[in-house]
């Protein structure tokens, strides 16, 4: 977990940094592509028909989902400093709690819906409306962190069909598609030095999802989750090297804010499934 934050620091570095030479479609399309291609020994190893599925349509939507919500990412890496983009991309896990929820009915005591009114309230914090203009670039990281809620709530649904690797490969692949022709309509040249740049942004970017799965692979949510919480200082570390970025100590008091509460309810509802586990069968 620790590797994936790091490389998570080091990807939205490198698009802060490709965004004064290109345009969010490019950058966005340049990542997934990047993703097919890496995942093409993958897709050699197991056969093309791996890729026949049932749930086109769910692929399809999530796909969607993930294209929308990368655009406002990378527009927000474009627009803020990178700590303010991390503290409040941690607010996707309480939405997630909030829309299994609403969405698949799961329900939410007292405590879990305590712990997500203190995590918004972390997320106020960073952005502190009435005290600074409230910018797009805000609302962006809220919108993504939305996006990928809804992504998870839907990668429940089908991991119980489908492998990891499956899914992940058809994300890249229908968000190359969406993309590829906004990336073409507001194209910008590449010229040799920017390989380079877009090859390293696919690297990181895909050696921190490799991460985050090997993590939870071998260990309990609760026990790595916590590290997650280090993609702060990294990206206040590059911030402050690369583009100048000073600490700011109110995104660091909303974001262990958010990281708090996310914690908390991941640790109780671990607690609750190992307790149902425990209960005798009736």
């Amino acid at each position: 977990m620790i590797f994936a934050t790091f490389n998570y620091a080091a990807t939205y570095a490198i698009v802060r940094h490709l965004s004064t030479e290109f345009t969010i479609f490019q950058l966005v399309f340049f990542r997934s592509l990047c993703g097919v291609v890496f995942m093409a020994p993958w897709l050699f190893q197991v056969g093309i028909g791996i890729l026949k599925t049932d749930h086109f349509g769910s692929y399809a939507v999530r796909s969607s989902l993930n294209y929308g919500g990368m655009l406002l990412l990378v527009f927000a890496l474009a627009t803020l400093p990178l700590q303010d983009v991390t503290g409040l991309m941690f607010t996707s896990p309480l939405f997630t709690v909030l829309f299994v929820a609403l969405i698949l009915g799961e329900g939410a005591g007292p405590r879990r819906w305590a712990a997500l009114i203190i995590g918004f309230m972390g997320a106020m914090v960073i952005i502190r409306p009435g005290f600074q203009e409230l910018s797009w670039g805000a609302l962006g990281v809220i919108g993504t962190s939305c996006a990928y809620a809804l992504i998870n709530v839907s990668t429940k649904k089908l991991a119980k069909t489908d492998s990891s690797n499956k899914i992940v490969y058809y994300d890249f692949l229908l968000m190359s598609v969406l993309g590829v022709i906004p990336a073409i309509w507001f194209w910008n040249e590449i010229r040799a030095e920017h390989l380079v740049w877009i090859l390293a942004m696919g690297i990181f970017s895909a050696l921190a999802r490799q991460g985050i799965i090997r993590a939870l692979a071998v260990g309990e949510a609760s026990v790595v989750m916590p590290f997650n919480f280090l993609k702060l200082p990294f990206t206040v570390c590059l911030g402050f090297v690369f583009f100048a970025e000073n600490p700011d100590l109110w995104t660091g008091i909303g974001a262990a804010v958010i990281f708090g509460s996310s914690y908390y309810i991941a640790r109780r509802e671990a607690a609750i499934k190992r307790a149902q586990a425990a209960k005798p069968p009736v």
